[in-house]
């Protein structure tokens, strides 16, 4: 009875024989248990051993590319693993932070060791801002392996995610009192941080000011010139959003109508206090009719009034009575 291998082979006997291995480097070994029989017959049975090695390096990057990544575009992480064996029994295994994201297995029958690559596509948001992703290979022996199951993982992959601006809450619409004060304040997130820039009809009352990522537009002792659109503009170089604000002055309607009505008024006024003295004018001047008769040279025609009474010829002179 007794054993046949490369490495550790022994014959004795004896009903036991046990099969020692300080350092094993054969990766196709096969040992065999063999029993010889009385009568010179022997038997043997082969002892499955699988020869497995945890991988020297594991590694995490981003193919073809390099920089942060920008929001809703896909990129591709690549887990770099060397010198693991063996292959059927690799898991590599995906994590965002804690989460885990994605298993890789392999079909690809390999006792030696090698080097592999597994992949993931990510399509980031600006909620993965500074998130960290990891690759962690495997090996799963089976149940009869080591437990828990050998692995090493990468290091963290942190990743930058830049991302156009997005307003935070306001109001689209403000009433404001004739004479009171109001603020308009514009505030975006972005990566990066984005300009904020206002669009307005200047007024002497109408101030800019900033506090942080924060611009916002002062208007002191508003009046109805301040009603209008105003417009704010956040811009990075991922993309520019637009906020339109309309400011209304209360009562500014009525006032307008008022306004309108006393001009109605006062030029209603004007054209009767015209009638009236032009009408006043002409009955003080009377309506005269100029007669053709025969007159001395020099001597000029003298009206005669067509309002009084007389009597006049078919031709207009004068005719005696």
């Amino acid at each position: 009875m007794g054993w046949e291998a490369t490495f550790g082979g022994s014959g004795f006997d004896v009903n036991v024989v046990t099969w020692t291995v300080y350092n094993l480097t054969d990766w196709t070994i096969e040992p065999k248990c063999y029993i010889t029989l009385i009568d010179g017959q022997q038997l043997s049975i082969v002892l499955p051993v699988i020869l497995y090695k945890t991988p020297d390096r594991v590694s995490i990057s981003v193919l073809s590319h390099s920089g942060p990544m920008v929001e809703g575009t896909q990129y591709q992480l690549q887990c770099d693993i060397q010198n693991i064996a063996p292959l059927q029994n690799l898991v590599v295994k995906w994590y965002k932070g804690n989460e885990p994201l994605d298993n890789v297995t392999y079909s690809s029958v390999s006792k030696r060791p090698e080097d592999v690559s597994a992949t993931l596509m990510i399509s980031p948001s600006r909620d993965d801002d500074g998130d960290q992703y990891r690759c962690r290979a495997e090996l799963d022996l089976g149940p009869e392996g080591p437990q828990p199951h050998p692995t090493v993982t990468s290091e963290p992959l942190s990743i930058t995610v830049h991302y156009a601006p997005k307003f935070l809450l306001g109001n689209d619409t403000v009433e404001v009192s004739a004479g009171s004060d109001v603020s308009l304040n514009c505030s975006a997130e972005g990566n990066p941080p984005p300009e904020m820039k206002w669009n307005y009809t200047a007024a002497r009352n109408v101030k800019l000011s900033t506090e942080g990522r924060q611009r916002t537009v002062r208007i002191t002792t508003a009046t109805s010139t301040n009603a209008g659109i105003y417009i704010c503009t956040a811009t990075n170089i991922v993309g520019t959003a637009t906020r339109t604000t309309t400011v209304t002055l209360k009562g500014g309607s009525s006032s307008i109508i008022y306004i309108i009505w006393a001009i109605v008024f006062v030029s209603l006024v004007i054209v009767l206090v015209v009638l009236i003295v032009f009408c006043m004018m002409k009955k003080r001047q009377g309506h005269y009719d100029f007669i053709p008769v025969n007159q001395p040279n020099n001597v000029p025609m003298m009206p005669m009034s067509t309002t009084g009474e007389g009597n006049h010829d078919p031709e207009g002179y004068p005719t005696k009575v």
